[in-house]
């Protein structure tokens, strides 16, 4: 936690309510016809949904349960009611009619809500249970979709600036400030009652206590589980058994597990109208984050399912393994393409968030000085404007020589650093303009990076954003194959992997290497 962080609490604290940690909003809030709200629960010690609750915010959503998690066929029939309206929302090709286009614009983003990371973390349950299964009936293609689909949503949400799938309380965590300790801001109702608890700081605290009683994650309250469904579960058994009727046991399981979904959908359908009707205003940058996830949702994603719909076609589809990656060059370019994320992120919304600025300042991502000097050091006709830019020696920084920086609120313009100067006093960062030289700067006084009245002005660097220069890494390890250290990058899987392990018809599948390459001789 950063030093700005620890005072943004104590001063919510002061205050006795949160506050909003950041001037603008960094993640898009799509219209509610494009959002649709999930929430799992699940019997303790298994790994698929018990029942799923799903619908947009303001309309009553669809809730599906089955007797007995433990019964591998009802669950995936139940898993294939929730995935074929889960692809037509994610309009995913083969399962819509109007599937995401390889151009689409922002007005094409589909969301999925969740209450929290637990739950964004069934959606790796649901590719390790049907990505790859042999199984399911006339099902089992749906299954298979839904499978791949729920590892891609799984895996991106990990990659910075995603805009695919919401944890709703990361969103609130990301927007607000809250005087509490972290482990307690995973729990979504109790961030919500901070936030919609009318009175006094004691009040808002009852409030939240109260609230972090009920359970919010996929595996409900151990007393629940033990003392009614447990019994109605053993009642059930026995029914069947003696040959009777279990008609009224399955009846008071599926309304117990009806109520616990409810309350987990609300609560993150509340969250999500909570963020959409805040006065903050969405940051411009969020455009270009919203365009780099509708980019990887077609290549990682789309464009895998139209190659599955049309094999005809010859094209072969690479299909992520939910466990981890048995292809070195896919790891490699993967790696490097969430790298690229990362750095993108700051650099696309720092210039229009003051609060991001002051916390990039903190960490030594960003520096304020003043320019001390304007001169030109080109050579003939050619234009070179340099400066001179001199700071507090006591202010903390990461730019290096060689490095690229540029001024806030300008982001088509950088300056390379030519040299950097250190005294107990000051330090002095020499820079040479490189891009839009001739251009005013779209800062400041507004003026060209030559005009001597920059003199005296105080300018706010922070370091240029190279995320180009890794995403083209992570297209060019590709090329490795036959370089340096091509055995890491192209070697091959350790074991064959299994589909549908827990079955007694399992069957091999191709490991990573043999969908890219072929499989060997």
């Amino acid at each position: 936690m950063s030093v700005r962080e620890v005072k943004r609490r104590l001063r919510a604290w002061d205050l006795g309510e949160p506050i909003p940690r950041f001037a603008t909003l960094h993640h898009r809030v799509a219209e509610p016809r494009r959002v649709l709200v999930v929430a799992f629960v699940r019997m303790a010690g298994e790994s698929r949904p018990w029942g799923i609750a799903w619908g947009s915010p303001g309309v009553e959503p669809k809730i599906e349960t089955v007797p007995d998690g433990r019964v591998r066929d009802a669950v995936a029939s139940l898993c294939a009611n929730f995935g074929e309206d889960l692809l037509e929302h994610m309009r995913v090709h083969n399962w819509t009619y109007d599937p995401v286009p390889k151009d689409a614009g922002i007005e094409d983003l589909q969301q999925v809500w969740v209450p929290n990371g637990q739950h964004l973390a069934m959606f790796h349950q649901l590719a390790y249970a049907y990505s790859q299964t042999k199984f399911g009936g006339s099902d089992r293609q749906l299954l298979n979709s839904l499978g791949r689909l729920s590892g891609w949503l799984f895996r991106d949400s990990s990659r910075r600036g995603s805009q695919h799938i919401v944890d709703a309380s990361a969103a609130l965590r990301e927007a607000f400030s809250f005087p509490a300790e972290d482990a307690r801001q995973a729990h979504l109702g109790f961030l919500l009652a901070w936030l919609t608890t009318a009175g006094t700081r004691d009040d808002r605290i009852r409030a939240a206590g109260t609230a972090e009683l009920s359970s919010v994650s996929p595996t409900m309250n151990p007393a629940l589980e033990r003392d009614q469904l447990a019994l109605l579960l053993e009642e059930r058994r026995e029914s069947l058994g003696n040959g009777e009727s279990a008609s009224a046991q399955e009846d008071q399981i599926a309304n117990v597990l009806h109520e616990e979904l409810l309350r987990r959908w609300l609560l993150c359908s509340d969250a999500y109208e909570f963020i959409r009707n805040t006065d903050r205003k969405l940051n411009p940058g969020v455009d270009d984050l919203v365009s780099d996830s509708l980019k990887e949702f077609f290549w990682q994603c789309q464009a895998q399912e139209i190659k599955i719909a049309n094999p005809d076609e010859g094209k072969t589809p690479f299909v992520s393994h939910p466990e981890t990656d048995f292809h070195g060059s896919s790891a490699a370019s993967r790696y490097l393409t969430f790298a690229a994320a990362d750095e993108k992120y700051l650099n696309t919304l720092i210039h229009d968030d003051a609060e991001l600025f002051s916390d990039a300042v903190a960490d030594g991502r960003a520096v304020r000085g003043t320019v001390v000097a304007v001169r030109d050091e080109g050579e003939g006709r050619k234009t070179t404007p340099a400066w001179t830019v001199r700071m507090d020696a006591e202010t903390g920084h990461r730019i290096r020589e060689g490095g690229r920086v540029v001024p806030i609120g300008s982001r088509k313009h950088w300056a390379t650093v030519t040299g950097l100067t250190q005294t107990e006093i000051e330090t002095t960062v020499h820079l040479e303009w490189d891009g839009n030289k001739t251009k005013p700067i779209t800062t400041g006084i507004e003026s060209k990076p030559a005009d001597p009245a920059w003199v005296g002005e105080e300018v706010s660097l922070v370091a240029a954003d190279g995320s180009d220069i890794t995403s083209w890494r992570s297209r060019r390890v590709w090329a490795a194959k036959d370089g340096p250290g091509a055995w890491l990058t192209h070697g091959s899987a350790t074991a064959p992997l299994i589909a549908d392990i827990a079955s007694e018809a399992a069957e091999p599948i191709l490991d990573d290497v043999a969908q890219i390459e072929g499989p060997s001789t």
